[in-house]
């Protein structure tokens, strides 16, 4: 498990927080990025990610990049971006043995200095980045946004997404549009990169097996950051009555109908009541003794699959289901008796019991994968809950069916998306 955690500001928006645990053989860092989540800049930093972990200055070629991490014990970096709420999230992540296990104390010095290098010392060919690579990762970052529409499940909930949300940043895909790549230069992006390093707020997090205090006088010494202001992206609207549903259709090459439907949650991450929330989601549309997979998959047959869940950022829940075409009214209406049935009252123990089950099972297993347990720590961090498993898992022990109740009685429907086949 997780031996000790500590946290410092490094300088004014960049903290730095250090996860000790003897259980990793290998030490995990995370720079976390903030930008705010808008038409302007999405396709900037979407492209920024896939663009800056190839290739440094120091190793300009890709060839030179990989022996310098085989040369760090085979050390692996990443680099992308994640839509958490309305905040954009440019993330890069570097994970490579721990000193003891490999004999070499330099070994954390030059990984942090490598980090460093993606950072802050790019390749930069007149005035922009490396036209070849970001000519050939423009194009692929294209042709992911373009891509889209062939996921069918994921371009209704999309859609749904897009709709509930059309006068809120949230309706921002986190790659951005194909219009906006286009625009993007090798000039551009590197102006943009420069604003980007210099106005962030940034979280740094390494976990792993090493001293805390060595640790962070590494990150100090190897890890540079400008010194200044810099921008706190604000905290999402989650507040939202619908004042009618919004019904949206398209028209698809298909064979089996897609449903989406999307309702406000209405309670914020930093209410005692959220986790309420978020467990009667569980009950409601999680894994197969779900009420949606009881009712509208197995006693109903309506569909093929159906689940639901929640977004904690912006406290909505999306749900889905892959029906025939002529038994959507039937699915919509069961979908929203389920809904309703939480909202009376009707859960049973074992109900309720399976959902924590389902939930405390999954956070057990995050302490055994370095990349699971950094992404749950920060959006614990990010959301201000519990960041101690054992905690939170007694938090979640000590949830009653009332409480549940309560909590779904805010749930409100606020928009139905459907995609049908062609005549």
């Amino acid at each position: 498990m997780i031996d000790m955690t500590q946290y410092y500001e490094l300088t004014p928006g960049v903290n730095l927080h250090l996860v000790k645990s003897k259980k990793f053989k290998t030490v995990l860092y995370g720079v976390y990025i903030k930008r705010p989540l808008n038409d302007n800049e999405v396709s900037l930093n979407a492209l920024l990610s896939r663009v800056i972990d190839k290739v440094s200055s120091v190793y300009p070629t890709q060839k030179e990049m990989s022996r310098a991490l085989e040369n760090l014990y085979g050390a692996i970096i990443v680099s992308d971006v994640h839509k958490y709420g309305e905040k954009q999230m440019i993330q890069i992540k570097m994970q490579i043995p721990g000193a003891q296990y490999v004999g070499d104390e330099s070994v954390t010095g030059q990984a942090i200095q490598f980090l460093d290098q993606m950072l802050n010392r790019p390749k930069i060919v007149n005035g922009g980045f490396d036209p070849e690579l970001f000519e050939a990762e423009k194009l692929g970052l294209i042709s992911e946004v373009e891509m889209r529409k062939d996921d069918k499940d994921g371009w209704a909930l999309s859609l749904c997404v897009e709709n509930m949300s059309e006068h809120e940043p949230y309706r921002i895909h986190e790659y951005g549009t194909v219009d906006a790549i286009r625009k993007i230069t090798p000039e551009s992006l590197y102006e943009h990169y420069q604003k980007v390093l210099k106005t962030s707020s940034v979280d740094v997090i390494v976990i792993g097996d090493f001293e805390p205090e060595t640790m962070k006088s590494e990150i100090v010494d190897n890890l540079h950051f400008f010194e200044g202001e810099r921008n706190v992206v604000p905290r999402e609207n989650i507040i939202h009555h619908p004042d009618k549903i919004k019904r949206v259709e398209e028209t698809h090459d298909i064979a089996q109908g897609k449903l989406a439907m999307g309702y406000r949650i209405n309670i914020p991450y930093e209410s005692d009541d959220y986790l309420s929330a978020f467990m009667a989601t569980i009950v409601l549309g999680y894994g197969g003794s779900s009420k949606l997979f009881k009712v509208v998959r197995e006693r109903e047959g309506l569909c093929y699959t159906v689940f639901a869940r929640a977004d904690k950022f912006k406290s909505i829940l999306m749900i889905y289901a892959g029906v025939d075409f002529d038994k959507f009214e039937k699915a919509e209406s069961l979908i929203i008796e389920q809904v309703e049935a939480l909202k009376r009252g009707d859960i049973s123990d074992n109900e309720l019991a399976i959902a924590k089950k389902a939930l405390i099972s999954n956070l057990q297993s995050l302490s055994d994968y370095q990349n699971s347990y950094i992404n749950y720590y920060y959006n614990q961090y990010l959301t201000g809950g519990k960041l101690d498993l054992d905690e939170y898992i007694e938090r979640i022990n000590s949830l009653e069916k009332n409480d549940l109740i309560m909590a779904a009685k805010h749930f409100e429907l606020d928009t139905i998306v459907r995609l049908k086949g062609e005549k």
